[in-house]
């Protein structure tokens, strides 16, 4: 294992501006990575592309202002390696702030070990780069949330154990209002689903609004996040964070959260994770720190149900042109032992509303039977319970009681 052999880092930020800062509301996590909100403070996402640190990141909480005894919140919150692993690289170091502003900050550690740390300030998202003693330079960057946004950080779910009934779950991606329909026939059968949200286009013309999006949770679909743009884009580092932390921050702030995450199949190159050489990095840390399960493109839906999946899970896609002989074969899979399987419905793209209601059917009969255990959301195919559906007004009647 690479170990640390560093006396003196200096840690050079600059900073551009990215719309990331939200105020979610939630329950505070009880998992061994929970950490209390506190406001006056920031939560930072930041990852050092080098050395110990490159297949991690780092959360620090750090404080707006000093106290009246001039000390500053600087303080180090666990993660999670990509294999599930806690980390926490800057864990036992004592901090010193270096300037008024608090924007330079000296770290050491009973070792001798001492890190500098400086950057400047003109928004949300930082770059720059780590420099060891010897002159090595490691990139750098990091994305700021309010605090409350410690509350995204995920439980793990336990180990599952082999289960000889198969689970299958229906997923509607981008939460169009092409989905209304789909989903009053889903309800008329019984059939619950997982609603993938980019959660900056919700409310917009054409999509689902967050009244809806609450209604529905609370019939029992599940709501989960589906970054927050869902643009067409290569584009990694701070971009990543904000569009995955920050969509699940969103569902927190509309009363809908969750630990689930939805890959775009618009990502491109590092950020399209349909290997899982892609995920044994620090972006399959962010995954594993802030969410569950990780819905991507990663493990075929033949493949049969593992701990592993949960990371990189991927799906059948029974709309965009798929044949019924396709869909039949690929339910025939979903039906073996201990198997999960994920359906996918761009409602959009289907020829007509009625297109996939023989398929409806053939869920909706095989769950009747006892033969197929069927989800409101990815956890579930995992053993997780499911999610209490959201707090509503009294006066409020979803679509399922219409």
């Amino acid at each position: 294992m690479w170990q640390r052999n560093l006396s003196m880092l200096a840690l050079g930020l600059s900073v551009a501006c990215l719309d990331v800062g939200t105020a979610p509301t939630g329950r505070t996590p009880t998992g061994p990575l929970a950490a209390s909100p506190a406001s006056g403070e920031h939560l930072w996402v930041l990852h050092v592309g080098g050395g110990p640190y490159a297949t991690h990141i780092q959360l620090l909480a750090i404080g707006d202002h000093a106290n009246r005894q001039g000390r500053r919140v600087f303080r180090p919150i666990p993660s999670r390696a990509w294999d599930g692993s806690p980390t926490n690289d800057f864990a036992g170091f004592q901090v010193t702030v270096d300037d008024s502003a608090g924007t330079g900050w000296t770290l050491h550690n009973k070792e001798g070990e001492v890190l500098k740390l400086a950057y400047a300030l003109a928004g949300d998202t930082a770059t720059g780069a780590l420099t060891l003693a010897d002159g090595t330079r490691y990139p750098a960057f990091g994305v700021r949330f309010d605090s409350v946004a410690v509350n995204a950080i995920a439980s793990a779910l336990p180990r599952i154990s082999y289960d000889s009934l198969p689970v299958v779950m229906i997923r509607l991606d981008d939460a169009f209002t092409t989905d209304r329909d789909f989903l009053a026939r889903l309800a008329a059968r019984g059939l619950p689903a997982e609603i993938a949200v980019p959660t900056r286009l919700a409310g917009r013309p054409d999509h689902l609004t967050w009244d809806e999006l609450r209604q529905w949770r609370a019939g029992g679909m599940g709501v989960v996040a589906h970054s927050r743009y869902h643009l067409n884009t290569g584009a990694d580092a701070q971009h990543f964070i904000a569009e995955v932390v920050g969509g699940l921050v969103d569902l927190r702030a509309e009363g809908l959260a969750s630990s689930i995450f939805v890959q775009p199949g618009s990502w491109r190159d590092s950020i399209l994770f349909d290997v899982p050489a892609k995920t044994h990095t620090w972006r399959g840390s962010l995954f594993r720190t802030f969410t569950t399960v990780s819905e991507c493109y990663t493990y075929a839906y033949s493949v049969s149900r593992a701990d592993s999946l949960e990371l990189g899970l991927s799906h059948a896609n029974v709309s965009d042109g798929t044949s019924n002989q396709w869909i039949r074969a690929a339910w025939r899979v979903a039906l073996r032992p201990n198997h999960v399987t994920v359906f996918l419905v761009h409602t959009f793209r289907l020829q007509s509303p009625d297109q996939l209601d023989w398929f409806l059917d053939m869920v909706a009969a095989a769950k009747a039977q006892g033969s197929v255990r069927v989800v409101s959301n990815s956890a579930e195919l995992f053993g997780a319970p499911a999610e209490p559906p959201p707090d509503l007004p009294d006066s409020t009647t979803t679509k399922l009681d219409q």
